[in-house]
């Protein structure tokens, strides 16, 4: 029998290599696939902004992955080889897998120790290799498991009092730039579950305006009018962006929607004032070369 748990996370992988280890809900699919075929065992990926773990399982042990054979499948499948992951990934196996995960799923191994996310993304990491087909019997108790374990430690510790998501901690930084919000004007860029748990914080800020943009013009109305918001086309980004004093960007593009030399023609339309843009998207949504510390203060997750 064999469990093995591969990965990095924002303690020792910076944000630059974390976002080209990601796995984007397409590549998922093929990650598992290929984890599978490859060496013969279920497979779980766990990709969130703040870690990359995969999840391998076998009841017999005639073929082994170890953590070189993981590192060559993610050197090859994301196509990094020139970086040496090494230095960057951690491994468990048997017990101490089992430990890990428990640990990760309780979010005590958070940037935010508490925060409630990550076990919703943990289940749906599980739901997405039952869906390919790689979710075996060893992984499936593991992960059944896991959220017994995740709903016992919330409601039997203080582990979730106070502000304990990435998002409640980014408006706490915007609260320490501006003193005062009724004449600020606030764009959420993406409107999934990490960008609406950061309008529920917003709305008690009580800004001027929030305007809410998403590739998907329903899913933006939906989220702008359950905050008072306004939606805006996605293709009116630039024109968002150039009347925004505060930008929160959550999508789960593969790449930087907005490029440095898109930035500076929006720098060049606005009258004046700081701007502060809060990336907590990974891979990030913001090519960072646009902070420059003085009109434009770009923030990724880790900072």
């Amino acid at each position: 029998m064999m469990l093995l748990v591969v990965g990095c996370n924002f303690r020792d992988t910076p944000i630059e290599l974390r976002e080209r280890l990601a796995f984007s809900s397409a590549r998922l699919q093929a990650g598992l696939d290929e984890l599978s075929a490859r060496y013969g065992c279920e497979a779980v990926i766990v990709s969130t902004c703040n870690r990359v773990e995969l999840y391998l399982a076998r009841t017999d042990a005639l073929v082994v992955p170890d953590v070189h054979l993981i590192e060559e499948f993610l050197r090859e499948f994301h196509q990094i080889g020139s970086i040496d992951l090494k230095p960057h990934l951690y491994h468990y196996d048997g017990p101490e897998a089992v430990l890990h995960l428990f640990r990760v799923v309780a979010s005590l191994d958070s940037m935010i120790v508490g925060e409630g996310q990550i076990a919703g993304q943990v289940k749906q990491a599980a739901e997405a290799a039952q869906e390919r087909a790689t979710l075996g019997p060893m992984l499936r108790a593991l992960f059944q498991h896991a959220r017994v374990v995740s709903k016992r430690v919330r409601s039997e510790t203080g582990i979730a009092r106070g502000h304990v998501s990435v998002s409640s901690v980014a408006v706490d930084y915007v609260r320490q730039v501006f003193d005062h919000f009724g004449d600020k004007t606030i764009l959420v860029i993406g409107a999934g579950k990490m960008g609406e748990l950061t309008l529920r914080h917003l709305r008690d800020l009580k800004p001027k305006r929030i305007v809410v943009t998403n590739r998907s013009p329903e899913k933006a109305v939906q989220v702008a009018e359950g905050c008072g918001g306004q939606a805006v086309p996605w293709e009116q980004l630039d024109d968002a962006l150039a009347g925004a004093d505060i930008v929160l960007s959550t999508t789960g593009a593969a790449e930087p929607i907005v490029s440095r030399r898109r930035f500076d023609g929006v720098l060049a339309r606005r009258a004046g004032g700081t701007m502060v843009i809060l990336d907590i998207a990974v891979p990030r949504d913001f090519d960072p070369r646009i902070h420059d510390g003085d009109r434009t203060c770009l923030f990724n997750i880790d900072d």
